[in-house]
């Protein structure tokens, strides 16, 4: 008898075990990465009154808010932005702002919204599916986008999103 639920105990310890190391392996196999790459900025009209712009960008992602340094005088750069946030599987938001450094007044938001009064992007990334959402055609991961406002102090975007394991 003590035999018998001796090997019954080893049993259930190994079980145990064995259930313990596949939660923890399933949780470490849903956590990913979201990567916004911004390739391009490039003013669409007169963005600095007083010469060339002076970009710089700010994104939001899953919460969390990145900034880069600004490229100066350049009305079109090729920054090769890179931002990236570890997050559990799922859909999550991330903003894309680009603005225009200013020393003696508030930076200039950059329109590169075609939607009027909305001058960033707003969008949600599903890690499980990899699908950008919230654009008006389906978007995959790794998929270059292009975006550019319509109103005053306007610019086109190019960039990438992706989801990496």
């Amino acid at each position: 008898m003590n035999d018998t639920v001796s090997r019954i105990g080893s049993a259930l310890r190994s079980a145990a075990l064995a259930l313990g190391l596949g939660i923890g392996l399933a949780g470490a196999a849903s956590a990913a990465d979201i990567v916004v790459t911004i390739d391009k900025v490039a003013a669409l009209d007169k963005i600095d009154p007083a010469g060339q712009a002076d970009f710089f960008a700010r994104v939001t992602i899953a919460g969390e808010t990145f900034k880069t340094e600004r490229i100066r005088k350049a009305d079109i750069i090729l920054p090769n932005w890179v931002f990236r946030k570890k997050v559990p599987a799922g859909i999550h938001t991330v903003k894309v702002e680009i603005f225009d450094k200013d020393v003696l007044s508030k930076d200039d938001l950059i329109d590169i919204n075609r939607v009027d009064g909305k001058r960033d992007l707003d969008f949600r990334i599903n890690t499980r599916t990899c699908r950008v959402l919230d654009f008006s055609q389906g978007l995959r991961c790794r998929e270059r986008i292009r975006r550019s406002g319509t109103e005053k102090r306007k610019a086109e975007i190019t960039f990438r999103v992706d989801v990496r394991r």
